[in-house]
Formats: C-alpha cells, sequence, structure tokens
C-alpha cells in the first residue's frame, strides 16, 4: 500500500491506494495478528520510491490475485491486482492513481517460486542522457529476485504480454548471475553507466548505447574483480562525482560483510571497475546506501555505529582543475599551463608525481623556496603522444592501446608552515587521443549469457544481452564482414580457425551456434567518426550442453572479436528434510524433538538438496528465532539468496534450549516454523 500524508500540521492522511483489492484480490483479513504475505507488498530492499514531479514509482512483490491471468493488457487500463508490477502512480491535488503499469509475463510463476520483483526499486535515469532519438524521451530500471533486469521506457512502462509472442513490451532485458536487492545506481556522465550487484557476484557495469533503430540499448562493459557477500543485504551502488566533472565518478558499495567498498565508476580497458582503496569498515547493515554531505560520507555498522569518512582536513593549494587538453592526435603533443595559488604559508613545494608517463611535468618548473598564502605559480604540463601507438600490443602506448578519452592524476607535494594541512594536492589530468584513421572498438570483449532451463518459461525468450560496435578514429569505418567458430581448431590446417560467416535466419542473423541479433549492421555499414552502434544478441537452446562462440568482426579499421558463452540445463529440484532422532532424514517436514529437558539444549539439521540439473536459489527463508526454539545461525544457514548447486545439500541447524524452570513446574510445548521457499516451481511455500 501507498499511504499520502500532508505535510501540513493535522492535516494527517491524504490518500491510500492498496496494491491488491476488489474484485481480483483476494478477501482482506481485518486482525493484523492473522495477517500473512503475498498481498503484492512494496518493500525493495530500502530503495525508496522514485518521482519526476507528479509521478510515483514503486515495485511490488509476490500476490495472491492474478487479474491478468494470461491475457496480454494495457499498462492503462485498471488493474485490481498489482503482484509483480511496476506502478506508475499519478501524484493530483494529494490523491493517488494508477496510471501505467508493467508487469513481466512470467508474473505467476514468480509469485509461485517467491521471485519478488519488488527485492529492488526503480531507478529514474538521467532524462538528459538515457534516451533514445527513436522518441524514447525516459528511461526506467528495475532488478528483483528472479535475476532479470527490466528496462522501461518511463512515459509507456509496457503493460502486460504486449511485447512480441506475448512477451515483455520493454526496451531491453538483461540477466543478472543472481538475485539483487536494493536495486540500480547510475552515473549520467562519459556516456551512461548503470550499475548493479547481485548476491554473490560481483559489481556490474554497463554501459548506454542506441541500435540502428534509435533505441536505447545496455552493454555490460565492466566488472569487479571481487564479489559481493553470498548473502541478502548489499545495497544499491551509489555514485559521486567532484563538482559534475568527468572523469571524477565514483561508485560506492555496502556490502555486509566485506563493508564499503568504492571503485573508479568507468571500467579501465580491460573491462575491470578499479577499486579505489579507503579504509576498512567491517561489515555494514544491510541494503544501506552511503549518506554524504559537506564532503564527508556516513554509513552504519552492524554493531550500531555509525562511520564517518572524509578528506583530511583542508588544502594547502587551489590550482586549477581538471585540466582538460581537449583532443591530442596521435604522434603529437599539447601543453596546458598549471595556475596555483597558495592558500596557506608552505615551507617548500617538494615535487610532481603523475600517474601516466604520456602526461609530462618537471620539478624544475616549480617555485623554490617558501611561499606566503596569496601567492601564485604555474608550471607546464605536457601530453606527449609522439611515442605512442594505436595497436593493441603489449607495452604500446605506456599501457594505452587505444584511442579516447584518457585521465589521469598529478599529485603535488608540500611541506607546509601550519599544522593540519594536506601534505599533497591531487589534480586530475584528462585529454581526448585521436586517431587519423579508423579504429575499431568492440565491447565487452565477453558475453556470458548465464544458464538456461530448458522447458522452462523463460526458455520461451531466450536470454538477451548487447554489445557496442565503435569507431574511436576520425575517419568513417567500413564494416567488411562477420563470421563466428568454436574453440577447435583445424589440426589438417596447421591449427587454423575454421570460421562460418553469419548468416541471416528467421530469429535473426546466426552468429554463433545458439546464439543470434535481431539488428547486425549490414556488411558495407558506414560508422562514422565517434559514433557507435549496439547490437543486440539473444541466447537460446534446446539441448542441455555448454555452449560458445569467438563472434569476430572485420573492418577497414581493424579486425576484434567477443567471446559468447551460455549454457542449457535441466530445472532445479528442491528436496526438503529434517534430521531424526536416529540420525536420518525424514522428508514429511516435521521435527519432533520430544521430551527436552529444562536446562538442557538439543539439536537437530534441516536439509535442502537440489537433485536437480541447475544451480536452486533460496528465494524465501524466514527462521525461528524464539528464546527456547531457534535458527543456530539465522541470517548465514540457509538464508535467502542461497545458491545451491546441483547434487549438493544445504544444512542449518536449529536448537530447542530449554530454559531451567524451579521444581514441580509443568511442562510445556514449544513449537514454531521455519518458512521457505526456492525457485523449484513445483516446491511451493514449505513451513
Amino acid at each position: 500500500m501507498v499511504t499520502g500524508v500532508s505535510t501540513t500540521s493535522g492535516v494527517g492522511v491524504t490518500s491510500m491506494f492498496a496494491m491488491e483489492a476488489a474484485p481480483g484480490g483476494p478477501p482482506a483479513v481485518t486482525d493484523i495478528m492473522v495477517q500473512k504475505g503475498g498481498k503484492a507488498g512494496i518493500w525493495m530492499s530500502g530503495m525508496a520510491p522514485s518521482t519526476d514531479g507528479s509521478r510515483l514509482f514503486v515495485v511490488t512483490g509476490n500476490g495472491q490475485g492474478h487479474e491478468n491471468k494470461d491475457t496480454p493488457a494495457s499498462g492503462r487500463a485498471p488493474l485490481s491486482t498489482l503482484d509483480e508490477v511496476v506502478a506508475n502512480l499519478a501524484v493530483k491535488n494529494g490523491k493517488l492513481s494508477l496510471q501505467d503499469y508493467f508487469e513481466p509475463y512470467e508474473y505467476i510463476g514468480m509469485d509461485a517460486g517467491d521471485r519478488d520483483l519488488g527485492s529492488s526499486g526503480v531507478a529514474l535515469l538521467d532524462p538528459s542522457v538515457f534516451k533514445g532519438t527513436n522518441g524514447v524521451s525516459r528511461m526506467a530500471i528495475t532488478i528483483g529476485k528472479n535475476g532479470k533486469a527490466y528496462v522501461m521506457n518511463a512515459d509507456n512502462l509496457g503493460g502486460f504480454k504486449l511485447g512480441p509472442g506475448a512477451t515483455d513490451n520493454i526496451l531491453q532485458t538483461i540477466i543478472s548471475p543472481n538475485a539483487v536487492f536494493g536495486g540500480a545506481g547510475s552515473y549520467p556522465l562519459e556516456g551512461g553507466y548503470v550499475y548493479f550487484t547481485p548476491v554473490g557476484s560481483p559489481t556490474l557495469a554497463y554501459k548506454l548505447g542506441l541500435d540502428q533503430n534509435g533505441s536505447p540499448l545496455l552493454s555490460k562493459v565492466g566488472q569487479s574483480a571481487d564479489s559481493s557477500a553470498g548473502r541478502v543485504g548489499v545495497g544499491v551502488p551509489t555514485v559521486t562525482t567532484y563538482k559534475g566533472q568527468a572523469g571524477t565518478g565514483i561508485v560506492w558499495v555496502t556490502d555486509v560483510e566485506a563493508g564499503l567498498k568504492a571503485y573508479k565508476a568507468v571500467p579501465d580497458s580491460s573491462g575491470n571497475l578499479v577499486r579505489i582503496t579507503i579504509p576498512p569498515t567491517g561489515g555494514l547493515n544491510k541494503f544501506q546506501r552511503p549518506a554524504f554531505g559537506d564532503g564527508r560520507l556516513y554509513v552504519t555498522d552492524s554493531n550500531a555505529r555509525l562511520i564517518c569518512m572524509g578528506s583530511p582536513v583542508s588544502i594547502p593549494l587551489n590550482c586549477t582543475g581538471p585540466v582538460d587538453f581537449g583532443d591530442v592526435t596521435i604522434g603529437q603533443t599539447k601543453t596546458v599551463k598549471v595556475q596555483c595559488t597558495a592558500l596557506i604559508p608552505i615551507t617548500n613545494i617538494n615535487g610532481i608525481k603523475i600517474q601516466d608517463a604520456t602526461f609530462q611535468a618537471s620539478n624544475s618548473s616549480l617555485p623554490q623556496g617558501s611561499l606566503k598564502a596569496g601567492d601564485q605559480f604555474s608550471f607546464p604540463v605536457t601530453w606527449n603522444l609522439t611515442q605512442a601507438s594505436i595497436h593493441d600490443a603489449t607495452g604500446a602506448s605506456f599501457g594505452a592501446v587505444s584511442p579516447g578519452v584518457k585521465t589521469s592524476s598529478l599529485v603535488i607535494s608540500t611541506t607546509n608552515g601550519v599544522a593540519q594541512y594536506s601534505n599533497s594536492l591531487p589534480i586530475t589530468l584528462q585529454g581526448n587521443e585521436v586517431s587519423n584513421a579508423p579504429f575499431l572498438s568492440l565491447s565487452p570483449q565477453e558475453v556470458d549469457f548465464g544458464g538456461i532451463v530448458v522447458g522452462s518459461p523463460g526458455a520461451a525468450t531466450g536470454l538477451d544481452s548487447a554489445f557496442i560496435i565503435a569507431n574511436i578514429g576520425s575517419s568513417p569505418l567500413k564494416i567488411l564482414g562477420y563470421a563466428y567458430t568454436g574453440t577447435e581448431t583445424d589440426d589438417d590446417d596447421g591449427g587454423a580457425m575454421e570460421y562460418t560467416n553469419a548468416t541471416a535466419s528467421k530469429e535473426g542473423y546466426i552468429i554463433g551456434k545458439g546464439f543470434t541479433s535481431s539488428d547486425l549492421p549490414a556488411v558495407g555499414s558506414i560508422i562514422a567518426a565517434g559514433q557507435s552502434l549496439t547490437v543486440p544478441m539473444n541466447f537460446n537452446a534446446d539441448q542441455v550442453g555448454n555452449y560458445q562462440s569467438i563472434f569476430n568482426v572485420w573492418t577497414n579499421g581493424g579486425t576484434k572479436y567477443i567471446l559468447l558463452t551460455g549454457s542449457a540445463t535441466t530445472a532445479p529440484i528442491a528436496e526438503l528434510a529434517v534430521e531424526t532422532d536416529e540420525g536420518g532424514w525424514d522428508k514429511n517436514g516435521v521435527m519432533d524433538f520430544g521430551t527436552v529437558l529444562a536446562g538442557t539444549t538439543e539439536t537437530r539439521r534441516i536439509r535442502i538438496c537440489n537433485v536437480g540439473g541447475s544451480a536452486l536459489l533460496i528465494t524465501k527463508s524466514k527462521p525461528p528465532v524464539d528464546p527456547e526454539l531457534r535458527a543456530e545461525n539465522p541470517t548465514l544457514d540457509l538464508h535467502e539468496g542461497q545458491s545451491i548447486p546441483p547434487g549438493e545439500c544445504a544444512y542449518a541447524p536449529i536448537d530447542i534450549a530449554a530454559n531451567p524452570q524451579p521444581p514441580n513446574n509443568p511442562p510445556h510445548d514449544v513449537s514454531n516454523v521455519w518458512i521457505f521457499n526456492t525457485d523449484d516451481l513445483t516446491f511451493g511455500v514449505h513451513d
């Protein structure tokens, strides 16, 4: 339910909007003591509702009413059972009304598997950047327990089953490695990026692009080297910049085990989100995003401590920055002067350090001796590309091997005449490295579609992804051809790869066994200097196995390839059992401890095994936490979001800790339930 409360004293509630109501919703239960879940609740793992002024966006979880059933419906039509939906609520004169919604085509299966869409909120992306040229002017994204990111047109969310083949009528579906709680973050600079962190997986980065029709598409371009905690609680990625300047973006992620983590917002040329060293915090509270203010950052940990981080005291110099060299052609140099003013008395300017060797400055150009507050000086910095090479060769360009925007940092070291001021001042250096020739760039270097369950509802549409073909040179890029190959070589031809040309089919262009593209640019297409195209891809298979393709693109600006991988498996099958007093296992789901003497503790275990062919995900887990009947490790064992590989089991101990009793006290019964569900659609809710 969404409730509107007036900010005017004494007015109170102005509007209430229920997510499930008559005629499609289940009968109302007025006694709060006997309420149960499954009423399309709004929880979103702590993420707040999103708004752009007159509209409010929320995401709901599992529901019991299915008014749409299996019949396609417009998002503008009334709907009384808003379970598993992204809802756009109009706000007018303090009143709420439904004006649009999106509901995944497999929402009934999501309800059955407890795979809440509403484990995340909606991220409304910056409309000045995240848009298309085909009429899409505002984008929204959500991603939930089912591990699917839904990229939507915020002005036309998509309704229900209005897409091709009665699937989703949205801009794009992205498959993540695992469930996501909290939502996605975004960075509107340097082309536009979106981030999210699945349970037990790296933080993933996607970049905005356009397909041939001008429709916006997100392509995976990087990920962190480290993974998040393997349990629920990772926060929403939050992005900050220094005064909105490109090249200064930082992605912040809170983790219930690793604590606060920070990455450079733009992945490096190898697709890595570069980790930034910060003081350790220890594990932080669930579903948290850092709070920022006045140059400081605030988080709370699981020990109820408030932690504050910030820049060290004050800086000794005020220097122009970032230093922008603009466009510099390979083989040339450009020099820019940096102007600085002393803010305090400085005993000595000790020297300069620069991270990237193509940016050069000399310590001899710095002032000698002491400076008074207010003294000014300047020194030249040169971007020297005379030794640079755009060839993808080891050691080329001091590590820079392709054209494009390059950034580095210059640090001035000082000895200060006043205490409690920083002894170093970082200055950002940036510029655009330009090639006069066309230059092909493909990103990402590898696309892993993940796994598809043969015969499942999701197998009807397969798994979607995309890659970017870009010309980062200064002359037109011409596409000469496409071909793909597996990893096998032809032993009769000296180990050479055997290529197959990409050919058209009813599903699109075949770019590998199991892989297709519905919108591959035609051979002979021209991509103008500085432009790019985002190419959609799909993986689908009807036979169990691992699939891979090395997809090659030939152009007059070079040849590059992308590795495509995916797998097809059978469905997971959950098997629940409880330990008996003889040490065996009983599948009836009832654990009877019998008589337990006061002041003693007895322990038995619950077991969930996966006897299916793909990983089993625990989608709901509500353990008992009573004083006398409790799970030993309620946040760790059989937790929500835990994945159980095929052929393996996961266990959780349960204790009866009988309280000490005075003599002649009558015995008493103790009972409780542990509520489970999994993504095995035949399993259902167990307690």
